[in-house]
């Protein structure tokens, strides 16, 4: 009997399955589920752009004008129907004005089309809505301000602007084409024109004067505005500090400099009444000598300086380098090379014949010469490129004119000038670098200083302190700039070594600071000054000074029993030290130390800044409006010393993992110290109370 008709006659038909049933089974039935979510998030994606669209067009009613509004009216409407998915039925068969959003395809995100802005003439419109914010932008912009100023209190200027012809025009920007060097825009200029350059005595382009004549002139009105910008920032009933207002002003001011727009605050030209050097006559009025000798200069005005910077007889060497070193803190670059190109033009007296005039010409152009190269080797830091462009057309003109092969040395120079400030320095060893103790685990992520030797800790802080020292240039030094909060940018290098040395004695405190037993923090003093024992060695004042400023802070100072325990010979050298290191009679002690010493040495930079500052604050800058110039010399002997020691470097490897922990020093601040030294060591407590 078969066995279907067997299961048949049983009833079991639903056990019976046809031949083709079981491939009908492994095949996916398609879900219904899927349908009914694709609908779902097409009726959302529907809505979010209605919701959108409804939004957009209550934020316009509120933020636009009406004629904003019938802008869009005008406007053409994209109107295009939901593209239909696979099935062959069509989803949603509206057509829906979907206002500014189209579909494309590969984007999930709805793109909107921006609406026909009218953006001609945007500024204007801005400042004609907002009347405070057109007042204050006329206050801080110096050229609006002096278009606006010279037509207010100088109407009569209007006359002359009449009177200017083609000709006077194309001189100025012929003129100022020369000053930048491009004398092929010169040439073509003439060839179109038909009018031949004039050369002029003015050696600096009369665009840039005119323009820093009129910022002059607006002096006044500057100050002025300025003071009342705090009635202007009244805004939510809110004014803000003055202070901010001149911190504003100085940035403005600042910026105005490095553009070369107006010059600093030591190059005052209202003491000098004669911009050329050949004019301006002798006398007590321009320059005084000393009482003592009489033919040292003790105040002039610049003019006369630069004269006897290139004086005909001869120059002493102390002058020329004191006058280079220190001229930026009364002048700038700009100023000192325009009264250079000056001196070099000899004018004929007539006094004196053909022959005599050759002479005293030859001699005076050679001293102006010398003192260029001295100043571009030695003294000529961070030039600006106006700078480097005016020194290379007064060479291939003037110069050239007169000595052709000094020209073509003193182009070379300026070209291996340029190319030096983008070279990196090697220093090269005659003598064999000593072996560095490293430390097992130098390559360990938990290394720390305590790990590595106390020589080899003393060679790397002493490397580490010479680097910053030996960056430090002269503009860092003059004018206390690194004291005051506007020229700080100015002694970047100053800052960091102060920085420096405030983090390595704060640090100090912290590691001494972390045990809780009295034998650990001795042990922890007799490492730090073991290491000041090698540091002495080395002659690095400055680390010596720290780490004995670290174990005098009061926090560490006041623990009595710490120091007890400590040896003999660590207690002895630490008095030793103390007494060498002393601020006694202006670190007299420390000066012998420092005088005695042979190079290489780095020394304890603040005795160098309390004597500028003491220079600074003691001396005028201007003795009956003329340059103080006794007060140079006084700065030119502190800055000559901390040159000195920048010069020898130390012979020693440097270690990467080492340098890279003394960079990254971690300390505890000054009041959480103090209440742990409280903790471990309580006042009136007695040793056996303390663990």
């Amino acid at each position: 009997m078969d066995a279907v008709k067997f299961l048949e006659s049983l009833s079991c038909k639903n056990l019976v399955q046809p031949p083709y049933q079981h491939l009908i089974s492994k095949k996916k039935k398609p879900k219904q589920k899927d349908k009914k979510t694709k609908n779902q998030l097409l009726a959302e994606r529907k809505k979010k752009l209605i919701l959108i669209n409804r939004k957009r067009e209550r934020n316009r009613k509120i933020h636009h004008n009406s004629d904003f509004d019938k802008l869009n009216e005008n406007k053409t409407q994209f109107v295009e129907p939901l593209t239909p998915r696979q099935g062959g039925e069509k989803l949603i068969t509206e057509n829906k004005d979907f206002s500014k959003f189209y579909q494309t395809k590969g984007s999930k995100r709805p793109l909107i089309k921006e609406p026909n802005v009218d953006r001609s003439n945007w500024k204007e419109q801005i400042l004609n809505k907002h009347k405070k914010i057109k007042y204050l932008r006329e206050q801080i912009y110096p050229t609006n301000r002096c278009e606006s100023f010279v037509r207010i209190y100088q109407p009569c200027l209007n006359k002359n602007t009449k009177q200017l012809t083609n000709e006077t025009i194309l001189q100025l920007i012929m003129h100022h084409m020369t000053a930048l060097g491009h004398h092929k825009a010169v040439e073509s200029i003439e060839k179109e024109s038909n009018i031949n350059y004039s050369k002029k005595f003015l050696q600096d382009s009369r665009l840039h004067t005119l323009l820093r004549n009129s910022l002059k002139q607006s002096e006044k009105i500057w100050d002025m505005s300025f003071k009342k910008l705090p009635t202007i920032y009244q805004l939510d009933n809110k004014i803000h500090n003055i202070k901010s207002d001149r911190i504003h002003k100085s940035n403005i001011v600042e910026h105005l400099i490095n553009v070369g727009l107006v010059h600093n605050e030591y190059n005052e030209d209202k003491v000098e009444k004669y911009a050329n050097i050949w004019e301006e006559p002798n006398g007590k009025d321009y320059i005084k000598y000393s009482e003592k000798d009489g033919k040292t200069i003790k105040a002039a005005t610049l003019n006369k300086l630069v004269e006897s910077l290139t004086n005909e007889s001869g120059v002493d060497s102390k002058f020329l380098h004191t006058f280079l070193l220190t001229y930026l803190s009364f002048t700038t670059s700009e100023m000192f090379l325009t009264k250079l190109i000056q001196r070099f033009h000899v004018p004929r007296s007539k006094d004196k014949t053909i022959d005599q005039y050759k002479i005293q010409k030859r001699k005076v152009i050679i001293r102006v010469i010398n003192v260029i190269k001295i100043w571009i080797d030695k003294y000529l830091t961070n030039p600006d490129q106006k700078i480097i462009q005016k020194l290379q057309t007064f060479f291939t003109t003037d110069v050239a004119e007169e000595m052709p092969p000094i020209a073509e040395q003193l182009v070379t120079k300026i070209k291996k000038y340029t190319c030096k400030s983008n070279e990196i320095k090697i220093i090269k060893y005659n003598e064999k670098l000593p072996d560095p103790i490293v430390p097992k685990n130098i390559f360990s992520p938990q290394l720390s200083l305590f790990d590595v030797a106390e020589e080899e800790i003393a060679r790397q802080i002493t490397l580490y302190d010479y680097n910053i020292y030996s960056k430090i240039g002269i503009t860092e030094l003059l004018n206390l700039s690194w004291s005051k909060a506007k020229y700080k940018h100015r002694s970047p290098n100053v800052l960091t070594f102060i920085q420096q040395f405030n983090n390595l004695s704060c640090w100090i405190a912290t590691e001494i600071l972390k045990f809780y037993r009295v034998r650990k923090r001795t042990n922890c003093v007799t490492y730090f000054i073991n290491v000041a024992q090698h540091l002495r060695n080395l002659n690095n004042f400055n680390s010596l000074i720290t780490i004995f400023s670290g174990l005098n802070c009061s926090s560490i100072h006041r623990l009595k029993y710490t120091f007890q325990e400590c040896s003999t010979r660590i207690i002895e050298l630490k008095n030793k030290f103390e007494i060498e290191m002393a601020s006694d009679q202006s670190y007299k002690q420390y000066r012998k130390l420092l005088h005695n010493a042979n190079p290489p040495c780095v020394p304890y930079l603040g005795v160098y800044l309390t004597d500028l500052t003491f220079i600074e604050d003691g001396n005028p800058d201007k003795i009956e409006k003329l340059i103080n110039f006794s007060k140079r010399r006084l700065v030119y002997a502190v800055i000559e010393e901390i040159q000195r020691y920048q010069s020898q470097p130390y012979s020693f490897q440097s270690i990467h993992q080492i340098q890279s922990l003394l960079g990254k020093l971690d300390f505890d601040t000054e009041s959480n110290l103090y209440k742990k030294s409280l903790l471990y060591e309580p006042r009136k407590a007695k040793r056996e109370d303390i663990k």
